[in-house]
């Protein structure tokens, strides 16, 4: 009888546990469920979106809406809170692409003798967005980097005039400044802004040495052929458009020798001088020069999809953490040796959105107090085009988006033991990724690569500068199996298939990784949306500073 007793208790025990483990009650702490992610749908994810029948998932191409109405229908059917343009899932961006017009694009220096720069040996340019058509002739002015940040006792503008001028400067940032700082002040945006709040019509950058071997110039050159793209607003104007800055251009190391030829200083000498830290001189050329650039333009359209998992809390639901992951990639290039040209883009970006359905799945089961939106993005590959337009866009408050947890590119493809959270230093978001990876057993790691700046170079920095505290999680470099280098499988990914058509499905995909990483990225959220306070940047961040509300 008491065998009996023990029995039916125990029995009753487990029913009770299963019930409570199956339960849908909306207001039950995710937490205490401890839901797992699921490897079969991620692998369905990333097989389908890295299908050839979506040709790469170009920005605005068929293939593209094709993986949009994929992410449509799982939104769906997890029961996602449509968050797009008139009650739908889907926020249109409208682009303008533009090609460059080769034969109605050059650089001239005039001097005693013309000289005329060649396209694209000798020069690049990525044509205008705002005009099919610039002509600028101005005097030239070298302004060392082209950084001005008063406020770390930096400008390049400080004692030089610049107006109606073409500034010229090396395609470097100082050594002296902070990293991730330097990095965001040198940005082409943030030089063109510097150059023309204080009266600079155009500007000229002088390839060196060493950002020759971070982006080589022969990378350039090929690419000029290739359409770039700007979101436009709805006065039909580029979304970004810095009125005052009329053309630009880059110039090879070889022409930038020849284009201060005659100067006061020596391209090599300028050069030199970067290289030692030396405080760089500025000067008057003594020259002029003309910038005249075609454009061809055309109109097209990409959706970001977006939806929400509704709050349990009646006033924290009114906040929102934001996961992003970009859906698209670089279609087909024609001009790519071999037989497959298509970019499947397996690890850029299906991996990332497979994860973050797999997320936006375990919050539609088990929301939190606050609400979860999920966005895949698009334009990404364009610029960062479709993030920075929903965060300048947002279709909800901006100022209700506590956090943004970015997806670019997880390398699943071995044991992974530990997580890298891009930006973690910057807030107290670096708290919540802690936690979260040690309650899975996985550690956080510091940033491996830091000469990267790799901070301010995915979507979640659009979110940075509207104000929002953000990290962009991506697997670390430990594997659990000591047999494996995960450092060396991430360098050989991108040896071998970054930006390559071999980045597809058939990689050796660890899926069982995948959803260890799932969970870390789930559980980060749940931190942060069950807790009395949302996530604040550090006292004296930069970021914080800078963009903060």
């Amino acid at each position: 009888m008491f065998e009996r007793k023990l029995s039916n208790a125990i029995g009753l025990m487990i029913l009770i546990l299963v019930v409570s483990s199956c339960s849908n009650d909306k207001t039950a702490s995710p937490s205490a469920a401890l839901p797992t992610a699921n490897a079969g749908a991620l692998k369905a994810h990333i097989e389908f979106l890295a299908h050839d029948l979506l040709e790469g998932r170009d920005t605005g191409s068929r293939g593209y809406d094709i993986a949009a109405q994929y992410v449509v229908s799982h939104f769906r059917q997890y029961g996602l809170t449509p968050a797009g343009d008139n009650g739908s899932y889907l926020q249109n961006v409208t682009f303008r692409q533009r090609l460059l017009n080769m034969s109605k694009t050059s650089l001239t220096l005039h001097e005693d003798t013309d000289y005329s720069f060649s396209l694209p040996d000798q020069f690049v340019t990525s044509g205008s967005s705002a005009s099919q058509f610039e002509s600028i002739t101005a005097p030239l002015v070298f302004v060392g980097y082209g950084i001005s940040a008063p406020h770390l006792d930096y400008d390049d503008y400080a004692n030089i005039d610049v107006t109606n001028k073409i500034v010229v400067l090396l395609n470097e940032k100082p050594a002296n400044l902070p990293s991730e700082e330097a990095a965001h002040f040198a940005s082409r945006h943030q030089r063109a802004l510097a150059a023309a709040k204080h009266g600079a019509i155009g500007m000229i950058y002088l390839q060196t040495p060493q950002s020759e071997k971070r982006y080589a110039f022969a990378r350039m050159k090929a690419q000029v052929a290739r359409p770039a793209y700007t979101w436009l607003n709805q006065q039909n104007e580029p979304g970004n458009w810095i009125k005052g800055m009329k053309a630009g251009a880059l110039l090879s190391q070889d022409a930038a020798a020849r284009l201060l030829q005659s100067a006061p200083h020596q391209f090599s000498d300028l050069v030199a001088k970067s290289e030692n830290q030396d405080p760089l001189p500025h000067f008057d050329l003594g020259t002029s020069a003309t910038i005249q650039v075609g454009s061809d333009h055309r109109t097209i359209s990409s959706p970001n999809v977006v939806g929400y998992v509704e709050g349990s809390d009646p006033v924290l639901k009114n906040e929102y953490i934001v996961y992003s992951a970009h859906l698209d990639h670089i279609g087909i290039h024609s001009d790519h040796d071999g037989a497959d040209a298509i970019n499947n883009g397996a690890m850029d970006n299906a991996s990332g959105t497979a994860i973050m359905l797999e997320t936006a799945r375990l919050f539609a089961e088990n929301p939190p107090k606050r609400s979860v939106l999920f966005i895949a993005v698009t334009g990404e590959e364009k610029g960062l085009q479709g993030s920075d337009y929903f965060a300048q866009n947002p279709t909800v408050p901006v100022e209700q988006l506590v956090a943004n947890i970015n997806l670019d590119m997880p390398l699943i493809l071995y044991p992974i033991g530990d997580v890298i959270a891009f930006g973690a230093e910057h807030s107290t978001l670096g708290r919540s990724v802690q936690n979260a990876a040690e309650k899975v057993g996985l550690q956080l790691s510091p940033d491996p690569m830091p000469q990267q700046n790799i901070f301010v170079r995915s979507d979640h920095y659009s979110f940075v500068k509207q104000g929002v505290p953000a990290v962009f999680l991506v697997p670390g470099f430990k594997s659990l199996d000591e047999s494996i280098d995960g450092g060396k499988i991430f360098q050989q990914f991108f040896v071998d298939h970054y930006h390559q058509p071999s980045d597809q499905a058939d990689l050796n995909i660890d899926y069982e990784a995948g959803t260890r990483f799932t969970e870390v990225n789930y559980l980060i959220g749940v931190e942060i949306a069950n807790s009395e306070r949302r996530p604040q940047w550090l006292e004296g961040d930069f970021f914080g500073d800078t963009f903060g509300r």
